[in-house]
Protein backbone atom coordinates (compact mmCIF):
# COMPACT_ATOMS: atom_id res chain seq x y z
CA UNK A 1 0.00 0.00 0.00
CA UNK A 2 1.31 3.26 -0.77
CA UNK A 3 1.02 6.96 0.67
CA UNK A 4 0.80 9.82 -1.58
CA UNK A 5 3.12 12.34 0.07
CA UNK A 6 1.59 16.02 0.52
CA UNK A 7 2.57 19.61 1.55
CA UNK A 8 0.50 19.58 4.82
CA UNK A 9 1.44 16.12 5.52
CA UNK A 10 5.09 17.73 5.37
CA UNK A 11 4.46 20.47 7.62
CA UNK A 12 2.43 18.34 10.15
CA UNK A 13 5.39 15.67 10.10
CA UNK A 14 8.13 18.13 11.16
CA UNK A 15 9.60 19.17 14.06
CA UNK A 16 8.62 15.66 16.53
CA UNK A 17 11.11 14.01 18.57
CA UNK A 18 11.01 10.18 19.16
CA UNK A 19 14.05 8.26 20.58
CA UNK A 20 15.50 8.09 24.01
CA UNK A 21 15.50 10.66 26.94
CA UNK A 22 19.00 11.47 26.81
CA UNK A 23 19.97 15.21 26.00
CA UNK A 24 21.64 14.23 22.98
CA UNK A 25 20.49 13.74 19.77
CA UNK A 26 20.30 13.59 16.12
CA UNK A 27 18.00 15.16 13.43
CA UNK A 28 17.19 12.76 11.15
CA UNK A 29 15.93 14.29 7.69
CA UNK A 30 13.82 13.36 4.61
CA UNK A 31 16.18 13.92 1.68
CA UNK A 32 13.90 13.70 -1.20
CA UNK A 33 11.79 16.12 0.97
CA UNK A 34 14.44 18.56 1.49
CA UNK A 35 15.67 18.35 -1.94
CA UNK A 36 11.87 19.49 -2.79
CA UNK A 37 12.38 22.35 -0.83
CA UNK A 38 10.48 21.21 2.69
CA UNK A 39 12.16 20.35 6.25
CA UNK A 40 10.72 17.59 7.30
CA UNK A 41 12.91 16.08 9.94
CA UNK A 42 12.43 14.16 13.26
CA UNK A 43 14.96 15.00 16.92
CA UNK A 44 16.10 11.50 17.18
CA UNK A 45 17.24 11.36 20.94
CA UNK A 46 19.78 8.74 22.11
CA UNK A 47 19.38 5.82 23.32
CA UNK A 48 17.31 4.46 21.13
CA UNK A 49 17.01 0.63 19.18
CA UNK A 50 15.45 -0.88 15.97
CA UNK A 51 12.15 -0.21 17.25
CA UNK A 52 12.52 3.73 17.73
CA UNK A 53 14.45 4.14 14.65
CA UNK A 54 11.78 2.57 12.31
CA UNK A 55 8.87 5.14 14.16
CA UNK A 56 11.40 8.04 12.96
CA UNK A 57 11.42 7.29 9.68
CA UNK A 58 7.70 6.79 9.47
CA UNK A 59 7.62 10.76 11.01
CA UNK A 60 9.58 11.70 8.21
CA UNK A 61 7.65 10.15 5.63
CA UNK A 62 10.98 7.74 4.67
CA UNK A 63 10.06 4.08 3.17
CA UNK A 64 8.74 2.60 0.19
CA UNK A 65 5.22 3.63 1.18
CA UNK A 66 5.58 7.08 0.52
CA UNK A 67 5.30 8.21 -2.89
CA UNK A 68 4.93 11.76 -4.25
CA UNK A 69 1.93 12.33 -7.39
CA UNK A 70 4.49 10.68 -10.04
CA UNK A 71 4.69 7.60 -7.76
CA UNK A 72 8.97 8.01 -6.66
CA UNK A 73 9.09 6.91 -3.20
CA UNK A 74 10.98 8.91 -0.47
CA UNK A 75 13.47 5.99 0.64
CA UNK A 76 16.30 8.12 1.67
CA UNK A 77 17.32 10.33 4.86
CA UNK A 78 20.30 12.07 5.77
CA UNK A 79 21.27 14.14 8.98
CA UNK A 80 21.34 17.49 8.78
CA UNK A 81 21.95 18.83 12.80
CA UNK A 82 22.78 17.09 15.61
CA UNK A 83 23.65 17.55 19.30
CA UNK A 84 25.70 14.83 20.60
CA UNK A 85 29.66 14.18 22.37
CA UNK A 86 31.20 12.72 19.19
CA UNK A 87 31.57 14.31 15.33
CA UNK A 88 28.56 12.90 13.40
CA UNK A 89 28.36 13.14 9.52
CA UNK A 90 25.56 13.72 7.10
CA UNK A 91 24.91 10.34 5.99
CA UNK A 92 26.18 8.44 9.55
CA UNK A 93 24.72 5.11 10.41
CA UNK A 94 22.13 5.81 12.95
CA UNK A 95 22.12 2.31 14.07
CA UNK A 96 26.23 2.59 14.60
CA UNK A 97 25.71 6.21 16.54
CA UNK A 98 22.82 4.55 18.79
CA UNK A 99 25.84 2.11 19.62
CA UNK A 100 28.37 4.80 20.11
CA UNK A 101 26.11 6.42 22.58
CA UNK A 102 26.00 3.69 24.70
CA UNK A 103 29.46 2.29 24.67
CA UNK A 104 29.67 6.11 26.12
CA UNK A 105 27.15 6.05 28.56
CA UNK A 106 29.43 5.08 31.83
CA UNK A 107 30.94 8.55 31.79
CA UNK A 108 27.55 10.78 31.64
CA UNK A 109 28.18 12.20 34.94
CA UNK A 110 31.58 13.82 33.83
CA UNK A 111 32.14 16.69 32.17
CA UNK A 112 30.83 16.99 28.11
CA UNK A 113 34.66 17.52 27.41
CA UNK A 114 35.78 14.79 29.25
CA UNK A 115 33.18 12.50 26.89
CA UNK A 116 33.96 13.86 24.05
CA UNK A 117 37.49 13.16 24.24
CA UNK A 118 36.77 9.63 25.15
CA UNK A 119 34.25 9.21 22.16
CA UNK A 120 37.76 10.22 19.87
CA UNK A 121 39.91 7.47 21.24
CA UNK A 122 37.16 4.35 19.97
CA UNK A 123 38.77 0.93 20.49
CA UNK A 124 40.86 2.24 23.59
CA UNK A 125 40.18 2.02 27.36
CA UNK A 126 39.87 5.04 29.34
CA UNK A 127 41.47 5.39 32.64
CA UNK A 128 40.20 8.57 34.24
CA UNK A 129 42.51 10.03 37.26
CA UNK A 130 40.75 12.84 38.94
CA UNK A 131 43.47 15.50 40.30
CA UNK A 132 43.25 17.74 43.35
CA UNK A 133 41.49 20.94 42.29
CA UNK A 134 44.50 22.84 44.14
CA UNK A 135 45.20 26.27 41.46
CA UNK A 136 48.58 26.34 42.86
CA UNK A 137 50.08 23.51 41.37
CA UNK A 138 50.50 22.66 37.62
CA UNK A 139 48.72 19.48 36.05
CA UNK A 140 51.91 18.01 36.13
CA UNK A 141 52.41 17.84 39.80
CA UNK A 142 48.62 17.10 40.56
CA UNK A 143 49.10 14.08 38.56
CA UNK A 144 52.12 12.94 40.63
CA UNK A 145 50.95 13.49 44.03
CA UNK A 146 48.07 11.14 42.70
CA UNK A 147 50.80 8.66 41.47
CA UNK A 148 52.20 8.34 44.37
CA UNK A 149 49.31 8.67 46.85
CA UNK A 150 47.30 6.03 45.71
CA UNK A 151 50.05 3.35 45.67
CA UNK A 152 51.08 3.59 41.75
CA UNK A 153 54.34 4.71 42.37
CA UNK A 154 55.55 2.88 45.67
CA UNK A 155 57.45 5.55 47.80
CA UNK A 156 58.23 4.91 51.50
CA UNK A 157 56.47 7.59 53.70
CA UNK A 158 59.81 9.23 54.86
CA UNK A 159 61.32 9.92 51.58
CA UNK A 160 58.13 11.30 49.81
CA UNK A 161 58.98 15.00 51.20
CA UNK A 162 62.47 14.76 48.90
CA UNK A 163 60.41 13.80 45.87
CA UNK A 164 60.23 15.67 42.47
CA UNK A 165 56.10 15.75 41.44
CA UNK A 166 56.11 17.72 39.13
CA UNK A 167 58.55 15.48 37.24
CA UNK A 168 57.08 12.80 38.32
CA UNK A 169 53.75 13.36 36.43
CA UNK A 170 55.21 14.82 33.55
CA UNK A 171 57.30 11.57 33.19
CA UNK A 172 54.15 9.54 33.64
CA UNK A 173 52.15 11.74 30.88
CA UNK A 174 54.94 11.71 28.13
CA UNK A 175 55.27 7.89 28.62
CA UNK A 176 51.46 6.97 28.06
CA UNK A 177 48.45 7.96 25.84
CA UNK A 178 46.52 10.81 27.89
CA UNK A 179 45.59 14.03 27.86
CA UNK A 180 44.31 16.72 30.53
CA UNK A 181 40.83 17.85 30.99
CA UNK A 182 39.43 19.77 33.12
CA UNK A 183 40.81 18.32 36.72
CA UNK A 184 41.04 15.24 35.04
CA UNK A 185 44.03 13.09 33.29
CA UNK A 186 42.59 10.58 31.04
CA UNK A 187 44.58 7.70 29.78
CA UNK A 188 43.88 5.37 26.90
CA UNK A 189 44.72 1.80 27.42
CA UNK A 190 44.59 -0.22 23.79
CA UNK A 191 43.69 -3.31 23.58
CA UNK A 192 45.72 -4.48 20.95
CA UNK A 193 49.36 -3.36 22.95
CA UNK A 194 47.85 -5.54 25.94
CA UNK A 195 47.38 -8.49 23.53
CA UNK A 196 50.96 -8.13 21.93
CA UNK A 197 52.60 -7.65 25.30
CA UNK A 198 50.55 -10.82 26.38
CA UNK A 199 51.91 -12.63 23.51
CA UNK A 200 55.65 -11.18 23.39
CA UNK A 201 55.51 -12.44 27.36
CA UNK A 202 54.67 -16.36 26.12
CA UNK A 203 56.90 -16.19 23.35
CA UNK A 204 59.85 -14.84 25.47
CA UNK A 205 58.90 -18.28 27.74
CA UNK A 206 59.27 -20.33 25.03
CA UNK A 207 62.80 -19.90 24.17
Amino acid sequence: MTILVTEKMMMEANGKKKGGDSEYWIYLTNLKAYNEGYLVGVYLHFPFGEEELSEAYKQILVGNQFVDEFGYSYEEYFISDYDAPFQVSEYSFPQYLSEKYESLITYEDYPRNLIELIAEYEGSRPIIFELDDSMMMSNDKKLGYLLIDEGMIEVPEHLRNYLDYEAIGRDHRLNVVGEFVDNYFIEFIWFWKTDFLISQSFEWLLF
